[in-house]
């Protein structure tokens, strides 16, 4: 009898829904209408149609589309209630299309744990199963707390069909623990809350009965017990009560129970026949128990006279018929407990292949979640050998570019440590320092100075060579005009009397005279050495480090730095 109270837990939360719904209501009609559907619901399914098409089209014509979608669900619930399970379960489809269709988030949701709860009454675990890990994925994306709980219960829901009431119990826990840790916000009234921790209470205390934990179950209907009847939704307060039954029962202390099992009926009264007939199989084992055989009997008959099972729900049954058929060997009405104990085999049957369909299930999506987690730990071990073969490659590159730097820098160190020697030789075998580096230039425009008379050409010559004394090429202000001046003549005549006679333009002329000087001074001048390059290019007339640094490098093939260090080691 499982089934039947999970469906009425189904049937309270769905209630519960339409009822919150109605305060969400302005408009009176509104309300009017939702009367009609709440009194029709269980008992006419064609008025209550008739009802919610009126309340679906008084939706639209306001353009309220959640309203809309509450009159479709209407439909689905009222279909529920007359066990008209696949016109419900094709309804609730069409309400999650419409809710997906126009971004109605929580209604969504809402239909898909609906149609995921219609798969248990027609023994689909497989489906379910898809429909609550769908819902998970939802809640997951839309950060929806609430449904993600909803989501974990209805799974655990799936653990006690297969039979892995711990597994359930540990699921349950967490999900108890969420609500009792939180706090009210738009989404969670108070009594939103209390009512969760009511219903997840009821399931612990009967999944701690089923393994025999009496002291655990209760522990948990002292949690129902915390609230009273107006600190809950309507109707939740009769898992109290049926928690507490279960208990007494359990204990064998059966007039309690009964009083209790009254109490849970009583809370929230009903014509709907899945409740009636519960509530005959409740008090009927209790009879049975008591030992009032007859009694038992009557009870329990009447209620199946008067619910009429279907096929569908003919594996739910095995504790209804054992029942009957034990009251009936009691009474000594043997043929009608040969037929309803071999009903009893049947259900039991049919119980234990949808106990190995959930199984299976479960089995196999356990086997698809460890089928991805090994295919992402994969694709992960595969990114990570592609990142290493990428820095290995990486690191090789490098390795290479090093190697290649390493070995230019050492061909380059030779080359300069050759150049070094040579420097030092033209050095040593210079007589005057303008012999060290003495630079020609091949295209020079005047070559010629014939035109310049004998007398201007000498004393250009030795305006020079008395300037070059005077170190006035170590001026920044040594300009061609500026030694023209000096020496008395044009720069003209300049300029052809140091093509011809120099080989080598005005500008090469000087520069020649700065390096050779500056090679001279950081061969000889320890302190000329400790000076920085730019305050040496500044002692041999250069404006900057830059330039001094270009033309010494183009007369000597060296860096002034690496000169100096070299002068330093043989120094």
């Amino acid at each position: 009898m499982k089934f039947f109270c999970s469906a009425i837990l189904i049937v309270l939360s769905i209630s519960t829904s339409l009822s919150q719904s109605e305060g969400e209501f302005s408009h009176l009609s509104f309300d009017s209408i939702n009367d009609t559907i709440q009194k029709y619901s269980y008992t006419d399914v064609d008025r209550t149609i008739t009802a919610a098409n009126a309340y679906i089209l008084k939706s639209q014509r306001e353009n309220d589309l959640i309203n809309e979608w509450v009159g479709l669900n209407a439909i689905a619930v009222s279909y529920y209630h007359n066990r008209m399970f696949k016109e419900s379960s094709e309804q609730s489809e069409k309400n999650m299309h419409f809710a997906q269709k126009h971004n109605l988030r929580e209604q969504e949701m809402e239909s898909l744990a609906y149609l995921s709860d219609l798969q248990l009454v027609v023994s689909d675990i497989s489906t379910q199963l898809e429909y609550y890990e769908d819902l998970l994925q939802l809640a997951e994306t839309y950060k929806s707390d609430f449904y993600k709980q909803i989501a974990y219960n209805k799974i655990a829901s799936v653990l006690d069909v297969s039979g892995d009431i711990r597994k359930a119990i540990n699921i349950r826990k967490k999900s108890l623990d969420f609500f009792e840790n939180k706090t009210v916000d738009s989404t969670f009234t108070q009594k939103s809350i209390n009512s969760k921790i009511a219903m997840i209470s009821f399931y612990l205390s009967n999944s701690y009965l089923e393994i025999e934990k009496v002291d655990s179950a209760k522990l948990y209907v002292d949690k129902i017990k915390q609230f009273s009847e107006k600190d809950l939704d309507t109707c939740y307060m009769a898992f109290s009560y049926a928690a507490e039954a279960e208990i007494a029962y359990t204990e064998k202390r059966f007039k309690e129970a009964k009083k209790l099992y009254h109490k849970y009926f009583d809370v929230c009264p009903t014509e709907y026949d899945l409740i009636k007939i519960n509530y005959a199989y409740l008090i009927g084992k209790i009879e049975l128990a008591e030992g009032n055989y007859h009694l038992a009997s009557e009870i329990l008959q009447k209620g199946l006279d008067d619910y009429n099972v279907t096929s569908v729900e003919e594996g739910f049954m095995k504790d209804y018929y054992e029942k009957l058929a034990e009251a009936y060997k009691q009474t000594g009405n043997f043929e009608r407990a040969s037929f309803y104990f071999e009903k009893y085999l049947t259900s039991k049957e049919k119980q234990t292949e949808l106990k190995d369909s959930a199984k299976k299930s479960l089995l196999e999506n356990e086997r698809e979640a460890f089928r991805n987690e090994v295919n992402s730990l994969i694709t992960e071990k595969e990114k990570k050998q592609s990142y290493l073969n990428y820095l290995m490659l990486s690191a090789s590159l490098v390795i290479l570019i090093l190697l290649f730097v390493l070995l230019r820098f050492y061909k380059n160190k030779k080359a300069n440590e050759f150049k070094f020697e040579q420097l030092l030789a033209k050095i040593e075998a210079a007589k005057q320092s303008d012999e060290i580096i003495d630079t020609k230039d091949e295209d020079l425009e005047e070559k010629n100075s014939n035109d310049v008379p004998e007398d201007i050409k000498q004393q250009i010559l030795d305006g020079l060579k008395k300037l070059e004394k005077q170190e006035y090429f170590l001026k920044q202000e040594c300009s061609s005009y500026n030694v023209a001046k000096k020496i008395g003549t044009n720069t003209s005549y300049l300029s052809k009397v140091i093509n011809s006679h120099y080989g080598k333009n005005f500008n090469t002329y000087i520069n020649d005279l700065r390096i050779n000087y500056a090679i001279l001074r950081l061969k000889n001048d320890v302190i000329f050495r400790s000076y920085s390059i730019q305050s040496i290019a500044e002692e041999v007339g250069y404006k900057s480090a830059d330039s001094f640094t270009k033309y010494f490098k183009k007369d000597t093939g060296l860096n002034p730095s690496f000169y100096i260090k070299e002068i330093k080691n043989i120094a």
